[in-house]
């Protein structure tokens, strides 16, 4: 664990900026109050001081000291007993001895994943926790302890979000793949219980996924519905037309992801290259710009010059505050309320240009249509062009070549195709023939007994 000081990112009202006490340990990060606020030319952020020419200096830097003997010797009494987590520093240091149940802990994980600005993995356990709350509220408590999470509770909390509805399909429940994320994160809750040495790893239900999922179909976009596609007739500089502009070009660079897409700017096109990091994993991506390409951007550049720093795409504002953290390095370093800000409005235009494609897909009467399948589709194509997969995985960047191999598994029908033609064609065949051998025989105008002594061998 370690302990460093730090200043806020605003002021407050009056001018002044709080000091915090950063704790990290093992990927966590906790930022706890205290109780002096200076100007900001009065913090020394190298010396993680209060400059002496502040007047109340000694005292607050007298103050911070104390803070950081305190967490110091709250770590070592921790890390003696062996029970040193994030949680249990955080009631010694605070001088409680808080009893965490499921409810409680359950917000502060996400109270760790807020300050570490892990945004998406926030609003995905949020959801989970949302439905987890409203079913143990069914039970008639307000908060439940972890010894009472047995495969009683997992079975009752399973048939509680079978009977939800689907707000996305009406007249439905909520799919199995839902389902089984919703008990997924709720086991994921417990794994970090355990570390945390809330629960005892024996205590902890053996069996929490019970719901069978549905495997996620993979599927590109064919040459002939490709050809809808780009063929289309939409008024352009729409928004329909901007939608397909994306979705293609993400496609012929090497299917980007919809929230890399958006996100790129003029100074990642590099001569004739593209050059961008991947939000997801933090991959630098370089990748020539081929023709198709090339022919969308010419549709968004801007005369006399384009502005580096500009977005290329239309979809994020170039004068908002997010706008001043150029690359993927100064994302990391965003204030959060920035951060919160930008992943928001960020999930707000992908759900839009979700929609703009589903009226897309039903105007070019295309059976399925979602930004992801232009990564589908860049690795059917490349399927078709015989790519080996240790080259496709490095264009398209995944984490293993095993990812690669079922992506292309999944798309690969040849061998399935071979064998349905070789059956039908091969029945089809012998009937043909059949067929020709009776129009011959009747050609001879034999007898039906002349008939019967030629095919008995007589």
């Amino acid at each position: 664990m370690t302990f460093h000081f730090e200043s806020g990112s605003h002021p407050n009202k009056q001018g002044n900026y709080t000091i915090f006490l950063s704790v990290f340990h093992q990927g966590e990060r906790k930022r706890i109050k205290t109780s002096i606020n200076v100007p900001i030319r009065y913090w020394d952020s190298s010396r993680e001081r209060i400059k002496k020419t502040c007047p109340t200096a000694k005292q607050d830097n007298e103050e911070l000291q104390r803070l950081m003997d305190r967490a110091r010797t709250a770590e070592r009494e921790l890390s003696f007993q062996d029970r040193l987590t994030m949680l249990k520093f955080l009631d010694k240091f605070q001088g409680k001895e808080q009893t965490y149940k499921l409810l409680s802990y359950a917000h502060h994980t996400l109270d760790m994943l807020e300050q570490g600005k892990k945004w998406g993995t926030y609003k995905k356990q949020s959801n989970s926790i949302t439905k987890l709350t409203d079913y143990i509220q069914t039970l008639g408590v307000k908060d439940m302890d972890f010894r009472d999470i047995t495969p009683s509770f997992i079975a009752g909390y399973t048939s509680y979000l079978q009977s939800l509805p689907n707000k996305r399909i009406p007249d439905t429940t909520l799919s199995p793949n839902t389902i089984a994320k919703h008990l997924k994160d709720l086991r994921s809750l417990l794994n970090k219980a355990v570390d945390d040495g809330m629960m005892n790893a024996e205590d902890m239900p053996r069996r929490i996924i019970a719901v069978k999922e549905v495997a996620p179909s993979i599927r590109g976009l064919q040459d002939k519905e490709l050809t809808k596609l780009i063929n289309l007739p939409i008024k352009e500089h729409t928004d329909r037309w901007d939608a397909r502009n994306l979705f293609l070009f993400a496609m012929y660079e090497g299917g980007i992801r919809i929230g890399d897409a958006i996100q790129l700017r003029w100074r990642n096109i590099v001569g004739d290259r593209l050059v961008y990091t991947m939000t997801k994993n933090g991959k630098q991506v370089n990748v020539i710009l081929v023709q198709e390409a090339l022919k969308i951007l010419k549709h968004y550049r801007r005369q006399p010059y384009d502005i580096p720093a500009h977005y290329i795409f239309p979809y994020l504002d170039n004068s908002a505050p997010y706008a001043e953290y150029l690359d993927y390095e100064d994302r990391q370093r965003m204030p959060a309320l920035i951060s919160k800000k930008y992943f928001e409005t960020l999930n707000a235009k992908e759900a839009w240009i979700g929609k703009l494609l589903r009226q897309i897909r039903e105007l070019a009467g295309i059976p399925h249509l979602t930004f992801h399948t232009a990564r589908h589709t860049f690795a059917l194509r490349a399927k078709d062009a015989n790519v080996d997969n240790t080259t496709l995985q490095r264009i398209m960047n995944h984490s293993c070549l095993n990812t690669t191999e079922i992506y292309m598994k999944k798309l690969d029908c040849s061998g399935e195709d071979a064998a349905m033609k070789a059956i039908h064609l091969d029945k089809a065949h012998k009937n043909k023939e059949k067929i020709r051998i009776v129009k011959q025989i009747q050609k001879l105008g034999l007898s039906p007994e002349e008939l019967i002594e030629l095919l008995s061998g007589k």
